[in-house]
């Protein structure tokens, strides 16, 4: 596909220059065998991105409709359209689950536990103290690599549209400030206005394929875990079964699988927040100068706050840990022991010892939880606002000469893409 997309390009500035030094006037013959290869060219990409691919014999293995990403372009893939039939059949009624497609094959159980089993087994050969992380990352990595180039890719993006910007409104204020020299050219602001199209077009592009590798990782992880655990508790000895009840294994397939299936959402902040920091000071130092050494100094004054708040609230998932595994047992000695406790007239007694542990301790840590999130998110909303208002203060502040939109803009614009 983008063998072909490249050779229609080349074929298009080759052809552009042939017209611009009348080539069909002087050499018809070549230049008219030259549009007819450019025709061809534009036919096979044609064909190779429109002609419908057949199902494979992965079909007749599975109950439901074989998922069309199998066979799905690389430009399907970016813009999504092998969804297209899923959307217009959900559009005229509504779906079911008979309606969705079967999952595809990277992404079944089976697959995703047998990638982690052979990852462990590596671990357990090669290192003396096997390492989960490494043995998830070796296992479903590369994906997530790739979901990291797209981050790149969107961050970039994100800080060349004030930068376009900037430019864009000097082209326009070149039409309106009488310095004396003639206004800019009307192609250049043409171009600039179509390069933030397609920069915004590009940014949303990456972001999608970002979150929707990043989702796809977190969910083979889970999937692949989930096996392991469950094919792990099937193979208990006597001894291994009393030390781990059936409610902690049911904690760590439910509970314990779905943190690390969260985690791959946020994972990728731990370099790309540092990368977009350090764009948006170098973008704001040449916009405003050292003005920007107020936003670090909110950002370093913040830092603190929200690591008391992280702490807070990461105690308080270990205490909410802890609770749901006492209900989780409490539930499992109910079930095993329903006979006697029935025999003996004790549900009122459990009732009472179950509703402790569920509104007295887990109902009551998860206020705090909601208390200490909401807090959370106010200091994440507000320290973008705090470093705009701080940076475009101190500028205004210790500048001299009255402001131009040419400098306001921008630096408001770059200040925005900062959260």
């Amino acid at each position: 596909m983008f063998y072909w997309l490249f050779i229609l390009v080349a074929f298009a500035v080759k052809l552009r220059s042939l017209i611009s030094q009348h080539l069909y006037v002087d050499e018809k013959p070549y230049f008219i065998t030259y549009c007819i290869g450019f025709g061809l060219s534009i036919i096979e990409f044609g064909f190779e991105w429109l002609w419908p691919r057949k199902s494979t014999a992965y079909e007749a293995l599975v109950d439901g409709e074989e998922c069309p990403i199998e066979y799905s372009t690389v430009f399907s893939l970016l813009t999504f359209s092998w969804m297209t039939p899923l959307m217009k059949h959900g559009y005229s009624q509504f779906l079911t689950e008979e309606d969705l497609w079967a999952l595809s094959r990277k992404d079944t159980t089976k697959t995703t536990g047998d990638a982690f089993d052979k990852s462990w087994q590596h671990q357990l050969e090669t290192r003396q103290h096997p390492s989960l992380w490494l043995a998830l990352f070796r296992a479903y990595g590369s994906p997530y690599m790739l979901a990291a180039v797209f981050k790149i890719c969107n961050d970039l993006s994100a800080f060349t549209q004030p930068q376009l910007l900037r430019l864009l409104i000097s082209w326009v204020d070149s039409y309106y400030l009488e310095s004396g020299e003639p206004p800019q050219p009307v192609i250049r602001g043409a171009v600039i206005a179509l390069a933030m199209f397609s920069i915004g077009f590009f940014q949303t592009v990456m972001i999608h394929q970002y979150f929707q590798l990043s989702f796809v990782t977190g969910m083979r992880i889970k999937g692949g875990l989930t096996a392991s655990i469950y094919k792990k508790a099937l193979k208990l000895s006597n001894e291994g079964r009393a030390s781990k009840t059936t409610g902690d294994i049911v904690n760590y397939m439910a509970v314990d699988a779905q943190r690390l299936q969260d985690l791959t959402q946020f994972a990728h902040q731990l370099w790309s927040a540092p990368f977009q920091i350090c764009i948006c000071m170098i973008s704001l130092y040449q916009l405003v100068g050292w003005s920007m050494l107020s936003g670090i100094g909110v950002m370093l004054f913040m830092i603190p706050i929200n690591g008391l708040i992280a702490r807070y609230m990461k105690n308080l998932q270990k205490q909410q840990m802890k609770n749901k595994d006492a209900r989780s047992r409490l539930i499992a000695e109910i079930i095993n022991n329903m006979k006697s406790i029935k025999l003996y007239a004790w549900g009122a007694a459990f009732m009472n010892k179950l509703n402790y542990i569920r509104n007295d301790q887990e109902l009551k840590n998860l206020r705090k939880i909601g208390a200490g999130q909401a807090m959370a998110n106010f200091t994440w909303s507000t320290t973008p606002f705090l470093v705009s208002c701080c940076t475009f203060a101190v500028f205004v502040l210790t500048r001299d000469e009255p402001l131009t939109t040419q400098i306001v803009f921008p630096a408001l614009s770059t200040m925005t893409s900062y959260p």
